[in-house]
């Protein structure tokens, strides 16, 4: 029975070919988007959970409450995990995470002639190896990580430095700045202890390099003992069974209590309130967005807007399923009333349907994971992810795809059974009853719920675009033209004792028409600040937080700030150097004046350095920052321990050998340290990432919808053509043109279209407004691009349907009425 209904299926699948390949094609295209967001669902929501115990280990957080503001982080003290360890019973181990002090994010690491900059480096305890899940391909875990400069490398890393399979007690040579008084920062050797796997995609911590701890304490030999030292360390803690962690949290505050004793008793102002907390690992990656996390955490707007968008293009594709299958479902009728009269039950041949429709979603499933591997990169590469087909490996991808798959063979195959099964077998044979061909409301429905999706998709792609265009080409207050950024990660000493010297060699070229050094560059993310109090007042009471750049005297005149009052830094003024402040408009209202000339020669003192200094100008607000947010209070100060980045304002026209110029400079200054560049408007542009990742998404994706409709569409009025074949010849027996035609053959699709818009519109204006309250600085709900995209939709639903009119206008009517 069951191979019977299958050789009937596929007989069936082949005889209607046409309908056939736009019903697997909607489905594919739908399915496939569906797969690829469910992997990046899955992965978003399971990080962390592959660890052994996941639900044991915790990471220690921290909140600090001031007069000013309330810190909440994800560092902790250095010695708060031994502490832990030593002294409370409960605790199994502990586990410490401390990226390098002041070049976390490019440590220079040599093998023979590669010179690289390596990030994802972590100084780490031995019990690392006990609290996570860290497979190791070469050496043991039982002897790694307990003496000085050894290291442990993943295979990504190898593969990258050496060409042997086992690097194991081979050299690399690595530079770590301590941020201590002592000699320049050299590189050391360092010896590989052993090799394990690179980290999965889904862990907050993404590791390249694990150093030992002991390193760190043979640098720093008060580790373990201070408690107030303000550098980035992450704690982790693995509990044993049974723990009750709230009775836990409780005992940490006296180590918070410590901690705020032993500030107040150095300090004389007072740090504020202190407290610690214990955060679930596998929650940190979408519920933890904290100051100083390892990794920016998961957004859980994206996750619902991309699950929109794929359930949206699925149900596009299901929605043509099912209209089709209902309307070629009415050819069968003859079939069904036969095997009504012989006896088979409504069940078997509701089955039969259903057996259909799982055979095309199968067809489409296996041809949905070869457009899955195609689109995946593409992807990636717009999301920011390491997605790969082996995600269908994971157990509840695999459960997600099974319920997916039931549930769209179902409702699309369940319809069309229905609609014949219900009608009495007499009615079917005799021929009355109502094909729905001409109207039902299934199908005005369903083709009213694509051009729906369909214009809301197009309508929101647009709106997308048209605010990342806004951030983008909006006045951003500085000039970010023909800039040129080098990143100084290594000899930084000789950057900041030298930069004017530096400066004058970069410039000896005509064709660099300035060069300033700073700390960041506008668009750079930095949570870098001073906290200033006014000159005679107490600093627990009037301190307020700044952000701050640290520049050279170059830097407002090359970025084109606009000074409102005061002056500029002048590098013949020495007291400059020292002794003065610059502030932003908002800033100076932060610091409490009504207007910019007020803050004119009053005196602050800076938490960072300790001096106190005199604000001499006031700069126009310009956004440092992307678009998104309110611009904050800045303070630019010539302070040249912080400077890490050279700008130079370059002529493009001779960009080829003015870049073999620089190149020869940077060797000169910096010998043996890879230059690394960028230009300032790839830099300012990656503060939209998000923003464009979406925008990308919705293109194509609203794309690939317009076009699984616009098939559907064009099937159903192929098909209609064909049943009123003979109407249609009589019509133009008796004279209709083929205009007259396609008249009557479009008109009711095109109003279902234009009955669509009044769904779409206002659901795609009150989803645009509230994604804009997002952005500080955002375009208007223009009434031009409601427009623009209803007539598109509109014009292209009608060539669909004109052309099938047509198509069905010019066959010869006496093909049509020969058996009449």
């Amino acid at each position: 029975m069951l191979k019977n209904y299958l050789k009937l299926a596929l007989r069936n699948i082949k005889k209607n070919k046409f309908y056939s390949f736009i019903n697997i094609f909607g489905l594919s295209v739908g399915l496939a988007c569906s797969i690829i967001i469910i992997f990046y669902v899955i992965n978003e929501l399971t990080y962390d959970t592959y660890h052994t115990d996941a639900d044991r280990i915790y990471r220690v957080i921290s909140k600090r409450v001031s007069t000013r503001a309330t810190y909440q982080m994800a560092s902790t003290p250095g010695p708060l995990a031994t502490s832990l360890k030593n002294d409370l019973p409960e605790v199994e181990e502990t586990v410490r995470f401390v990226p390098p002090y002041e070049n976390a994010e490019n440590v220079l690491v040599v093998k023979d002639n590669q010179r690289f900059f390596e990030k994802r480096i972590f100084f780490t305890d031995p019990q690392v190896f006990d609290v996570f899940a860290i497979p190791f391909l070469h050496g043991s875990r039982f002897n790694a990580l307990t003496e000085p400069n050894t290291v442990v490398i993943t295979e990504s890393i190898a593969s990258k430095y050496f060409d042997r399979e086992n690097p194991v007690g081979e050299i690399l040579e690595m530079e770590f700045d301590y941020d201590w008084e002592g000699p320049e920062v050299q590189l050391k050797d360092f010896t590989i202890v052993g090799v394990i796997k690179d980290p999965p995609v889904n862990t907050h911590i993404k590791y390249n390099i694990l150093v030992s701890m002991a390193t760190l304490h043979k640098n720093l030999p008060n580790f373990e003992n201070n408690w107030m030292n303000p550098k980035t360390k992450y704690n982790y803690v693995k509990f044993r069974k049974g723990t009750d962690i709230d009775m836990t949290e409780k005992k940490l505050q006296v180590y918070a209590e410590n901690l705020m004793e032993q500030f107040n008793a150095r300090y004389s102002f007072s740090i504020g309130e202190i407290s610690y907390s214990l955060q679930p690992l596998t929650r940190i990656h979408m519920y933890s967005h904290l100051l100083r996390e390892l990794e920016p955490g998961g957004n859980w707007l994206y996750v619902y807007i991309y699950s929109l968008i794929a359930g949206l293009v699925l149900l596009i594709g299901c929605m043509n399923f099912i209209n089709l299958s209902t309307a070629l479902s009415t050819t069968r009728a003859g079939e069904v009333g036969l095997r009504k009269i012989l006896g088979a039950k409504r069940s078997v041949i509701i089955w039969r349907f259903l057996i259909e429709a799982k055979i095309i979603t199968l067809i489409s499933f296996c041809t949905a994971l070869v457009v899955t591997v195609v689109l995946l990169p593409q992807f990636n590469r717009m999301a920011g992810t390491e997605l790969t087909i082996s995600n269908l490996q994971h157990p509840l991808v695999l459960v997600v795809l099974v319920v997916l798959f039931i549930t769209v063979s179902i409702s699309s195959g369940m319809f069309p059974a229905l609609i014949l099964t219900r009608l009495k077998s007499s009615s079917i044979l005799q021929r009355k009853f109502t094909s729905g061909l001409k109207g039902s409301f299934l199908q005005k429905s369903l083709v009213v719920g694509q051009f729906a999706i369909s214009i809301f998709l197009v309508i929101c792609t647009l709106f997308i675009f048209k605010q990342l265009n806004y951030m983008k080409s909006g006045a951003l207050g500085f000039d970010k033209e023909k800039k040129l950024i080098l990143r100084v990660k290594s000899n930084l000493p000789h950057l900041r004792r030298d930069y004017e010297a530096i400066k004058a060699d970069f410039q000896k070229n005509p064709h660099i028409l300035g060069a300033a050094v700073s700390s960041i560059v506008p668009g750079d993310e930095s949570l870098g600040g001073y906290s200033l109090w006014r000159e005679g007042t107490d600093r627990d009471r009037n301190s307020k937080r700044l952000r701050v750049i640290t520049v050279g005297t170059d830097f407002i005149s090359l970025y084109n700030l606009q000074l409102v009052c005061g002056r500029s830094f002048r590098k013949n003024f020495e007291t400059d150097r020292s002794g003065a402040f610059i502030v932003n408009e908002t800033g100076a209202r932060l610091l409490g004046f009504t207007n910019p000339e007020e803050a004119l020669g009053k005196r602050f003192t800076a938490h960072y350095h300790g001096g106190t200094e005199e604000i001499i100008g006031v700069i126009k607000d310009f956004h440092f920052e992307g678009m998104q947010n309110e611009i904050k209070p800045l303070l630019l100060d010539i302070e040249g321990s912080l400077m890490t980045s050279i700008t130079l304002k370059v002529n493009t026209d001779q960009l080829k050998e003015t870049m073999g110029f620089i190149h020869d400079m940077w060797e000169q200054h910096f010998p043996g340290v890879p230059m690394e560049y960028s230009f300032l408007d790839d830099v300012f542009d990656r503060s939209y990432h998000y923003e464009e990742q979406m925008s990308n998404m919705l293109k194509i994706i609203t794309t690939l919808g317009i076009i699984i409709a616009c098939l559907g569409l064009s099937g159903l009025a192929s098909f209609i053509a064909w049943k009123q074949q003979k109407e249609i010849g009589i019509r133009k027996v008796l004279g209709a043109s083929i205009g007259n035609i396609v008249t009557n053959l479009s008109i009711r699709f095109v109003l279902l279209v234009l009955v669509s818009l009044f769904i779409a519109i206002p659901l795609a204006w009150m989803a645009m407004q509230k994604w804009l309250e997002n952005f500080a600085y955002k375009t208007s709900l223009d009434i031009t691009i409601f427009i623009a995209a209803s007539f598109t939709t509109v014009a292209v639903a009608s060539a669909v349907v004109i052309f099938q009119g047509i198509k069905a206008g010019r066959n010869n009517p006496i093909n049509a009425l020969r058996n009449e």
